[in-house]
């Protein structure tokens, strides 16, 4: 036999021998991250809040005083390896849109965001948040948490004034899912 068939053979036997474990192991972080409802995370309050928070300087007292109504729905999107809760806002007066957008609040496995970390030549973390907080891609990018062993991100909200990226709600997702 060939040196390379016997890699392929050798490699092969390891495959087979490993694949009880692994699944075992995808198995375990499966349950991990089936047991964390992303949508019961955030509230709507929450999210209404903070997204006022995202609006220019005025506008949310603005839309206030013309008696703007919030709609904000959110719907689960399971994953293989993920569980995401894909979240929509919009704020009407009179029927009109004044604000509307989508973010979404994702639950994943600790190993993942350790991973991304460890890829990054400079990881900016989040203090006091969860085991450990980064913001996943650098300044710009998602703020992520792990909590035990799932991570918890949110993408794509908007900056408020107070907080980047929503960190705020990831704050309260993180409080949430430690109660748990």
């Amino acid at each position: 036999m060939k040196p390379t068939s016997i890699f392929c053979v050798a490699a092969v036997a390891i495959g087979i021998a490993l694949q009880p474990v692994m699944a075992q192991g995808a198995s375990s972080i499966q349950k991990a991250i089936s047991r964390v409802d992303p949508c019961a995370l955030v509230t709507k309050e929450d999210i209404q809040h903070q997204v006022e928070l995202s609006l220019s300087s005025g506008k949310a007292d603005r839309l206030r005083s013309q008696g703007v109504v919030w709609s904000i729905t959110m719907q689960p999107t399971p994953g293989d390896a993920s569980r995401a809760c894909q979240i929509a806002w919009r704020g009407t007066v009179n029927g009109e849109a004044q604000s509307l957008g989508e973010f979404s609040v994702v639950v994943t496995f600790a190993g993942w965001l350790t991973g991304s970390i460890a890829g990054m030549s400079h990881p900016l973390p989040i203090p006091n948040l969860g085991d450990e907080a980064y913001f996943v891609g650098g300044k710009s990018g998602p703020p992520y948490a792990r909590v035990g062993d799932i991570a918890i991100g949110i993408e794509n909200f908007p900056d408020t004034k107070q907080a980047k990226s929503g960190l705020d709600l990831l704050r309260s997702a993180v409080s949430r899912a430690q109660r748990r």
